[in-house]
């Protein structure tokens, strides 16, 4: 599950983050639970710095999902990428890797998944049905005139959420259910007629809202016949944007994406003062479903269940932030090319 925006800050101080108030007391429960991991840069609860390329949501799943940025040249911009053709044809990514283990794979979200080539994305790479927004309206979930924020609620995306997956359930197939929601995106997040009022300030509602609303999400799924054989993990998809929210945070305060990974087979050797991005979460993920990996490294993330070093943790945050934003031939025919070419950095 990819959660807009959701970032360490919006814990409580005690927690490790900058809230008065915890605004995620579902998710921090969660992360302190026996089946809970929470990979931190600090001894409380945090997660991954944030590093050139992955700041805005299909470069967020992008560096997740195949451990590397999402670089865009030429003059585009990140969301105009994509309109091309081939979407990064270069990249392995998870939902390759499971689709030729027999996976069967959808993404749900309630935005249209056309914008920035999300669709092209995880349709060419792991061939997951999308089901998004103009899904919503084909099928008649909701009417063809319903449109609110980036298109329908995340009230709405958990509850198709449940049917897709006990679709899915029924096969004999293993399944690969992806979400990310919408309500957290700025400015000051979308409150639906349920959002409960606590605070003075609209996307503190929200973001604790949205919480609530995982957090039941997640007790349904531990009650399925499934979960005994299933891995839940959400992350943020990127940094929060919404700038006023921050304004007045001390700059010595690391801001980083928040993790949770639940019920995995395996725990790791050191979750906690760790020095890691979110693209460290493509090979962490395949390792949570129990995947043994070849020298703990893919792309260039690296299993933090294991005690192999980050990249940034072997260069440090400056350094490794210099080094992806240099270009790279190998990066720009290999993988957004997806030429066989041989090149030199």
């Amino acid at each position: 599950m990819y959660v807009e925006s959701l970032e360490s800050a919006f814990l409580s101080k005690d927690l490790g983050g900058i809230q008065d108030e915890n605004l995620l007391p579902h998710l921090s429960e969660f992360a302190q639970s026996e089946q809970g991991i929470n990979f931190s840069h600090q001894n409380n609860l945090g997660g991954a710095v944030q590093v050139p390329g992955v700041g805005f949501t299909v470069g967020g799943m992008v560096a997740q999902s195949a451990g590397v940025p999402l670089k865009v040249t030429g003059g585009y911009n990140e969301n105009e990428y994509g309109n091309a053709t081939s979407f990064m044809p270069g990249l392995t990514s998870i939902g390759t890797i499971l689709d030729e283990q027999g996976y069967n794979q959808t993404i749900l979200m309630g935005s249209d998944a056309g914008f920035g080539g999300r669709d092209k994305f995880y349709s060419q790479h792991g061939n997951y049905e999308i089901r998004d927004y103009n899904y919503a309206v084909k099928k008649e979930w909701i009417p063809n005139d319903y449109k609110v924020w980036w298109g329908y609620e995340d009230e709405k995306l958990f509850e198709f959420a449940k049917e897709t997956i006990n679709e899915m359930a029924s096969s004999k197939q293993p399944f690969n259910v992806t979400l990310l929601t919408a309500d957290t995106h700025f400015p000051d997040g979308f409150m639906t007629a349920n959002t409960p009022i606590l605070f003075d300030n609209q996307y503190r509602n929200v973001i604790h809202y949205s919480d609530e609303l995982i957090g039941r999400f997640i007790n349904w799924v531990q009650q399925q016949s499934f979960y005994d054989n299933t891995t839940i993990v959400i992350t943020g998809d990127h940094l929060s944007m919404d700038s006023n929210f921050f304004s007045s945070v001390e700059e010595s305060y690391e801001r980083t994406v928040f993790n949770l990974f639940l019920n995995s087979p395996i725990s790791p050797e050191n979750s906690q003062q760790r020095t890691f991005s979110t693209l460290d979460f493509f090979p962490t993920t395949l390792a949570s479903l129990d995947v043994e990996i070849e020298d703990n490294r893919l792309g260039l993330g690296t299993n933090l269940f294991s005690d192999k070093k980050t990249l940034m943790e072997q260069l440090g945050i400056d350094t490794f932030k210099n080094e992806l934003s240099k270009n790279s031939s190998y990066y720009n025919q290999k993988i957004m090319q997806g030429s066989d070419l041989e090149v030199k950095n």
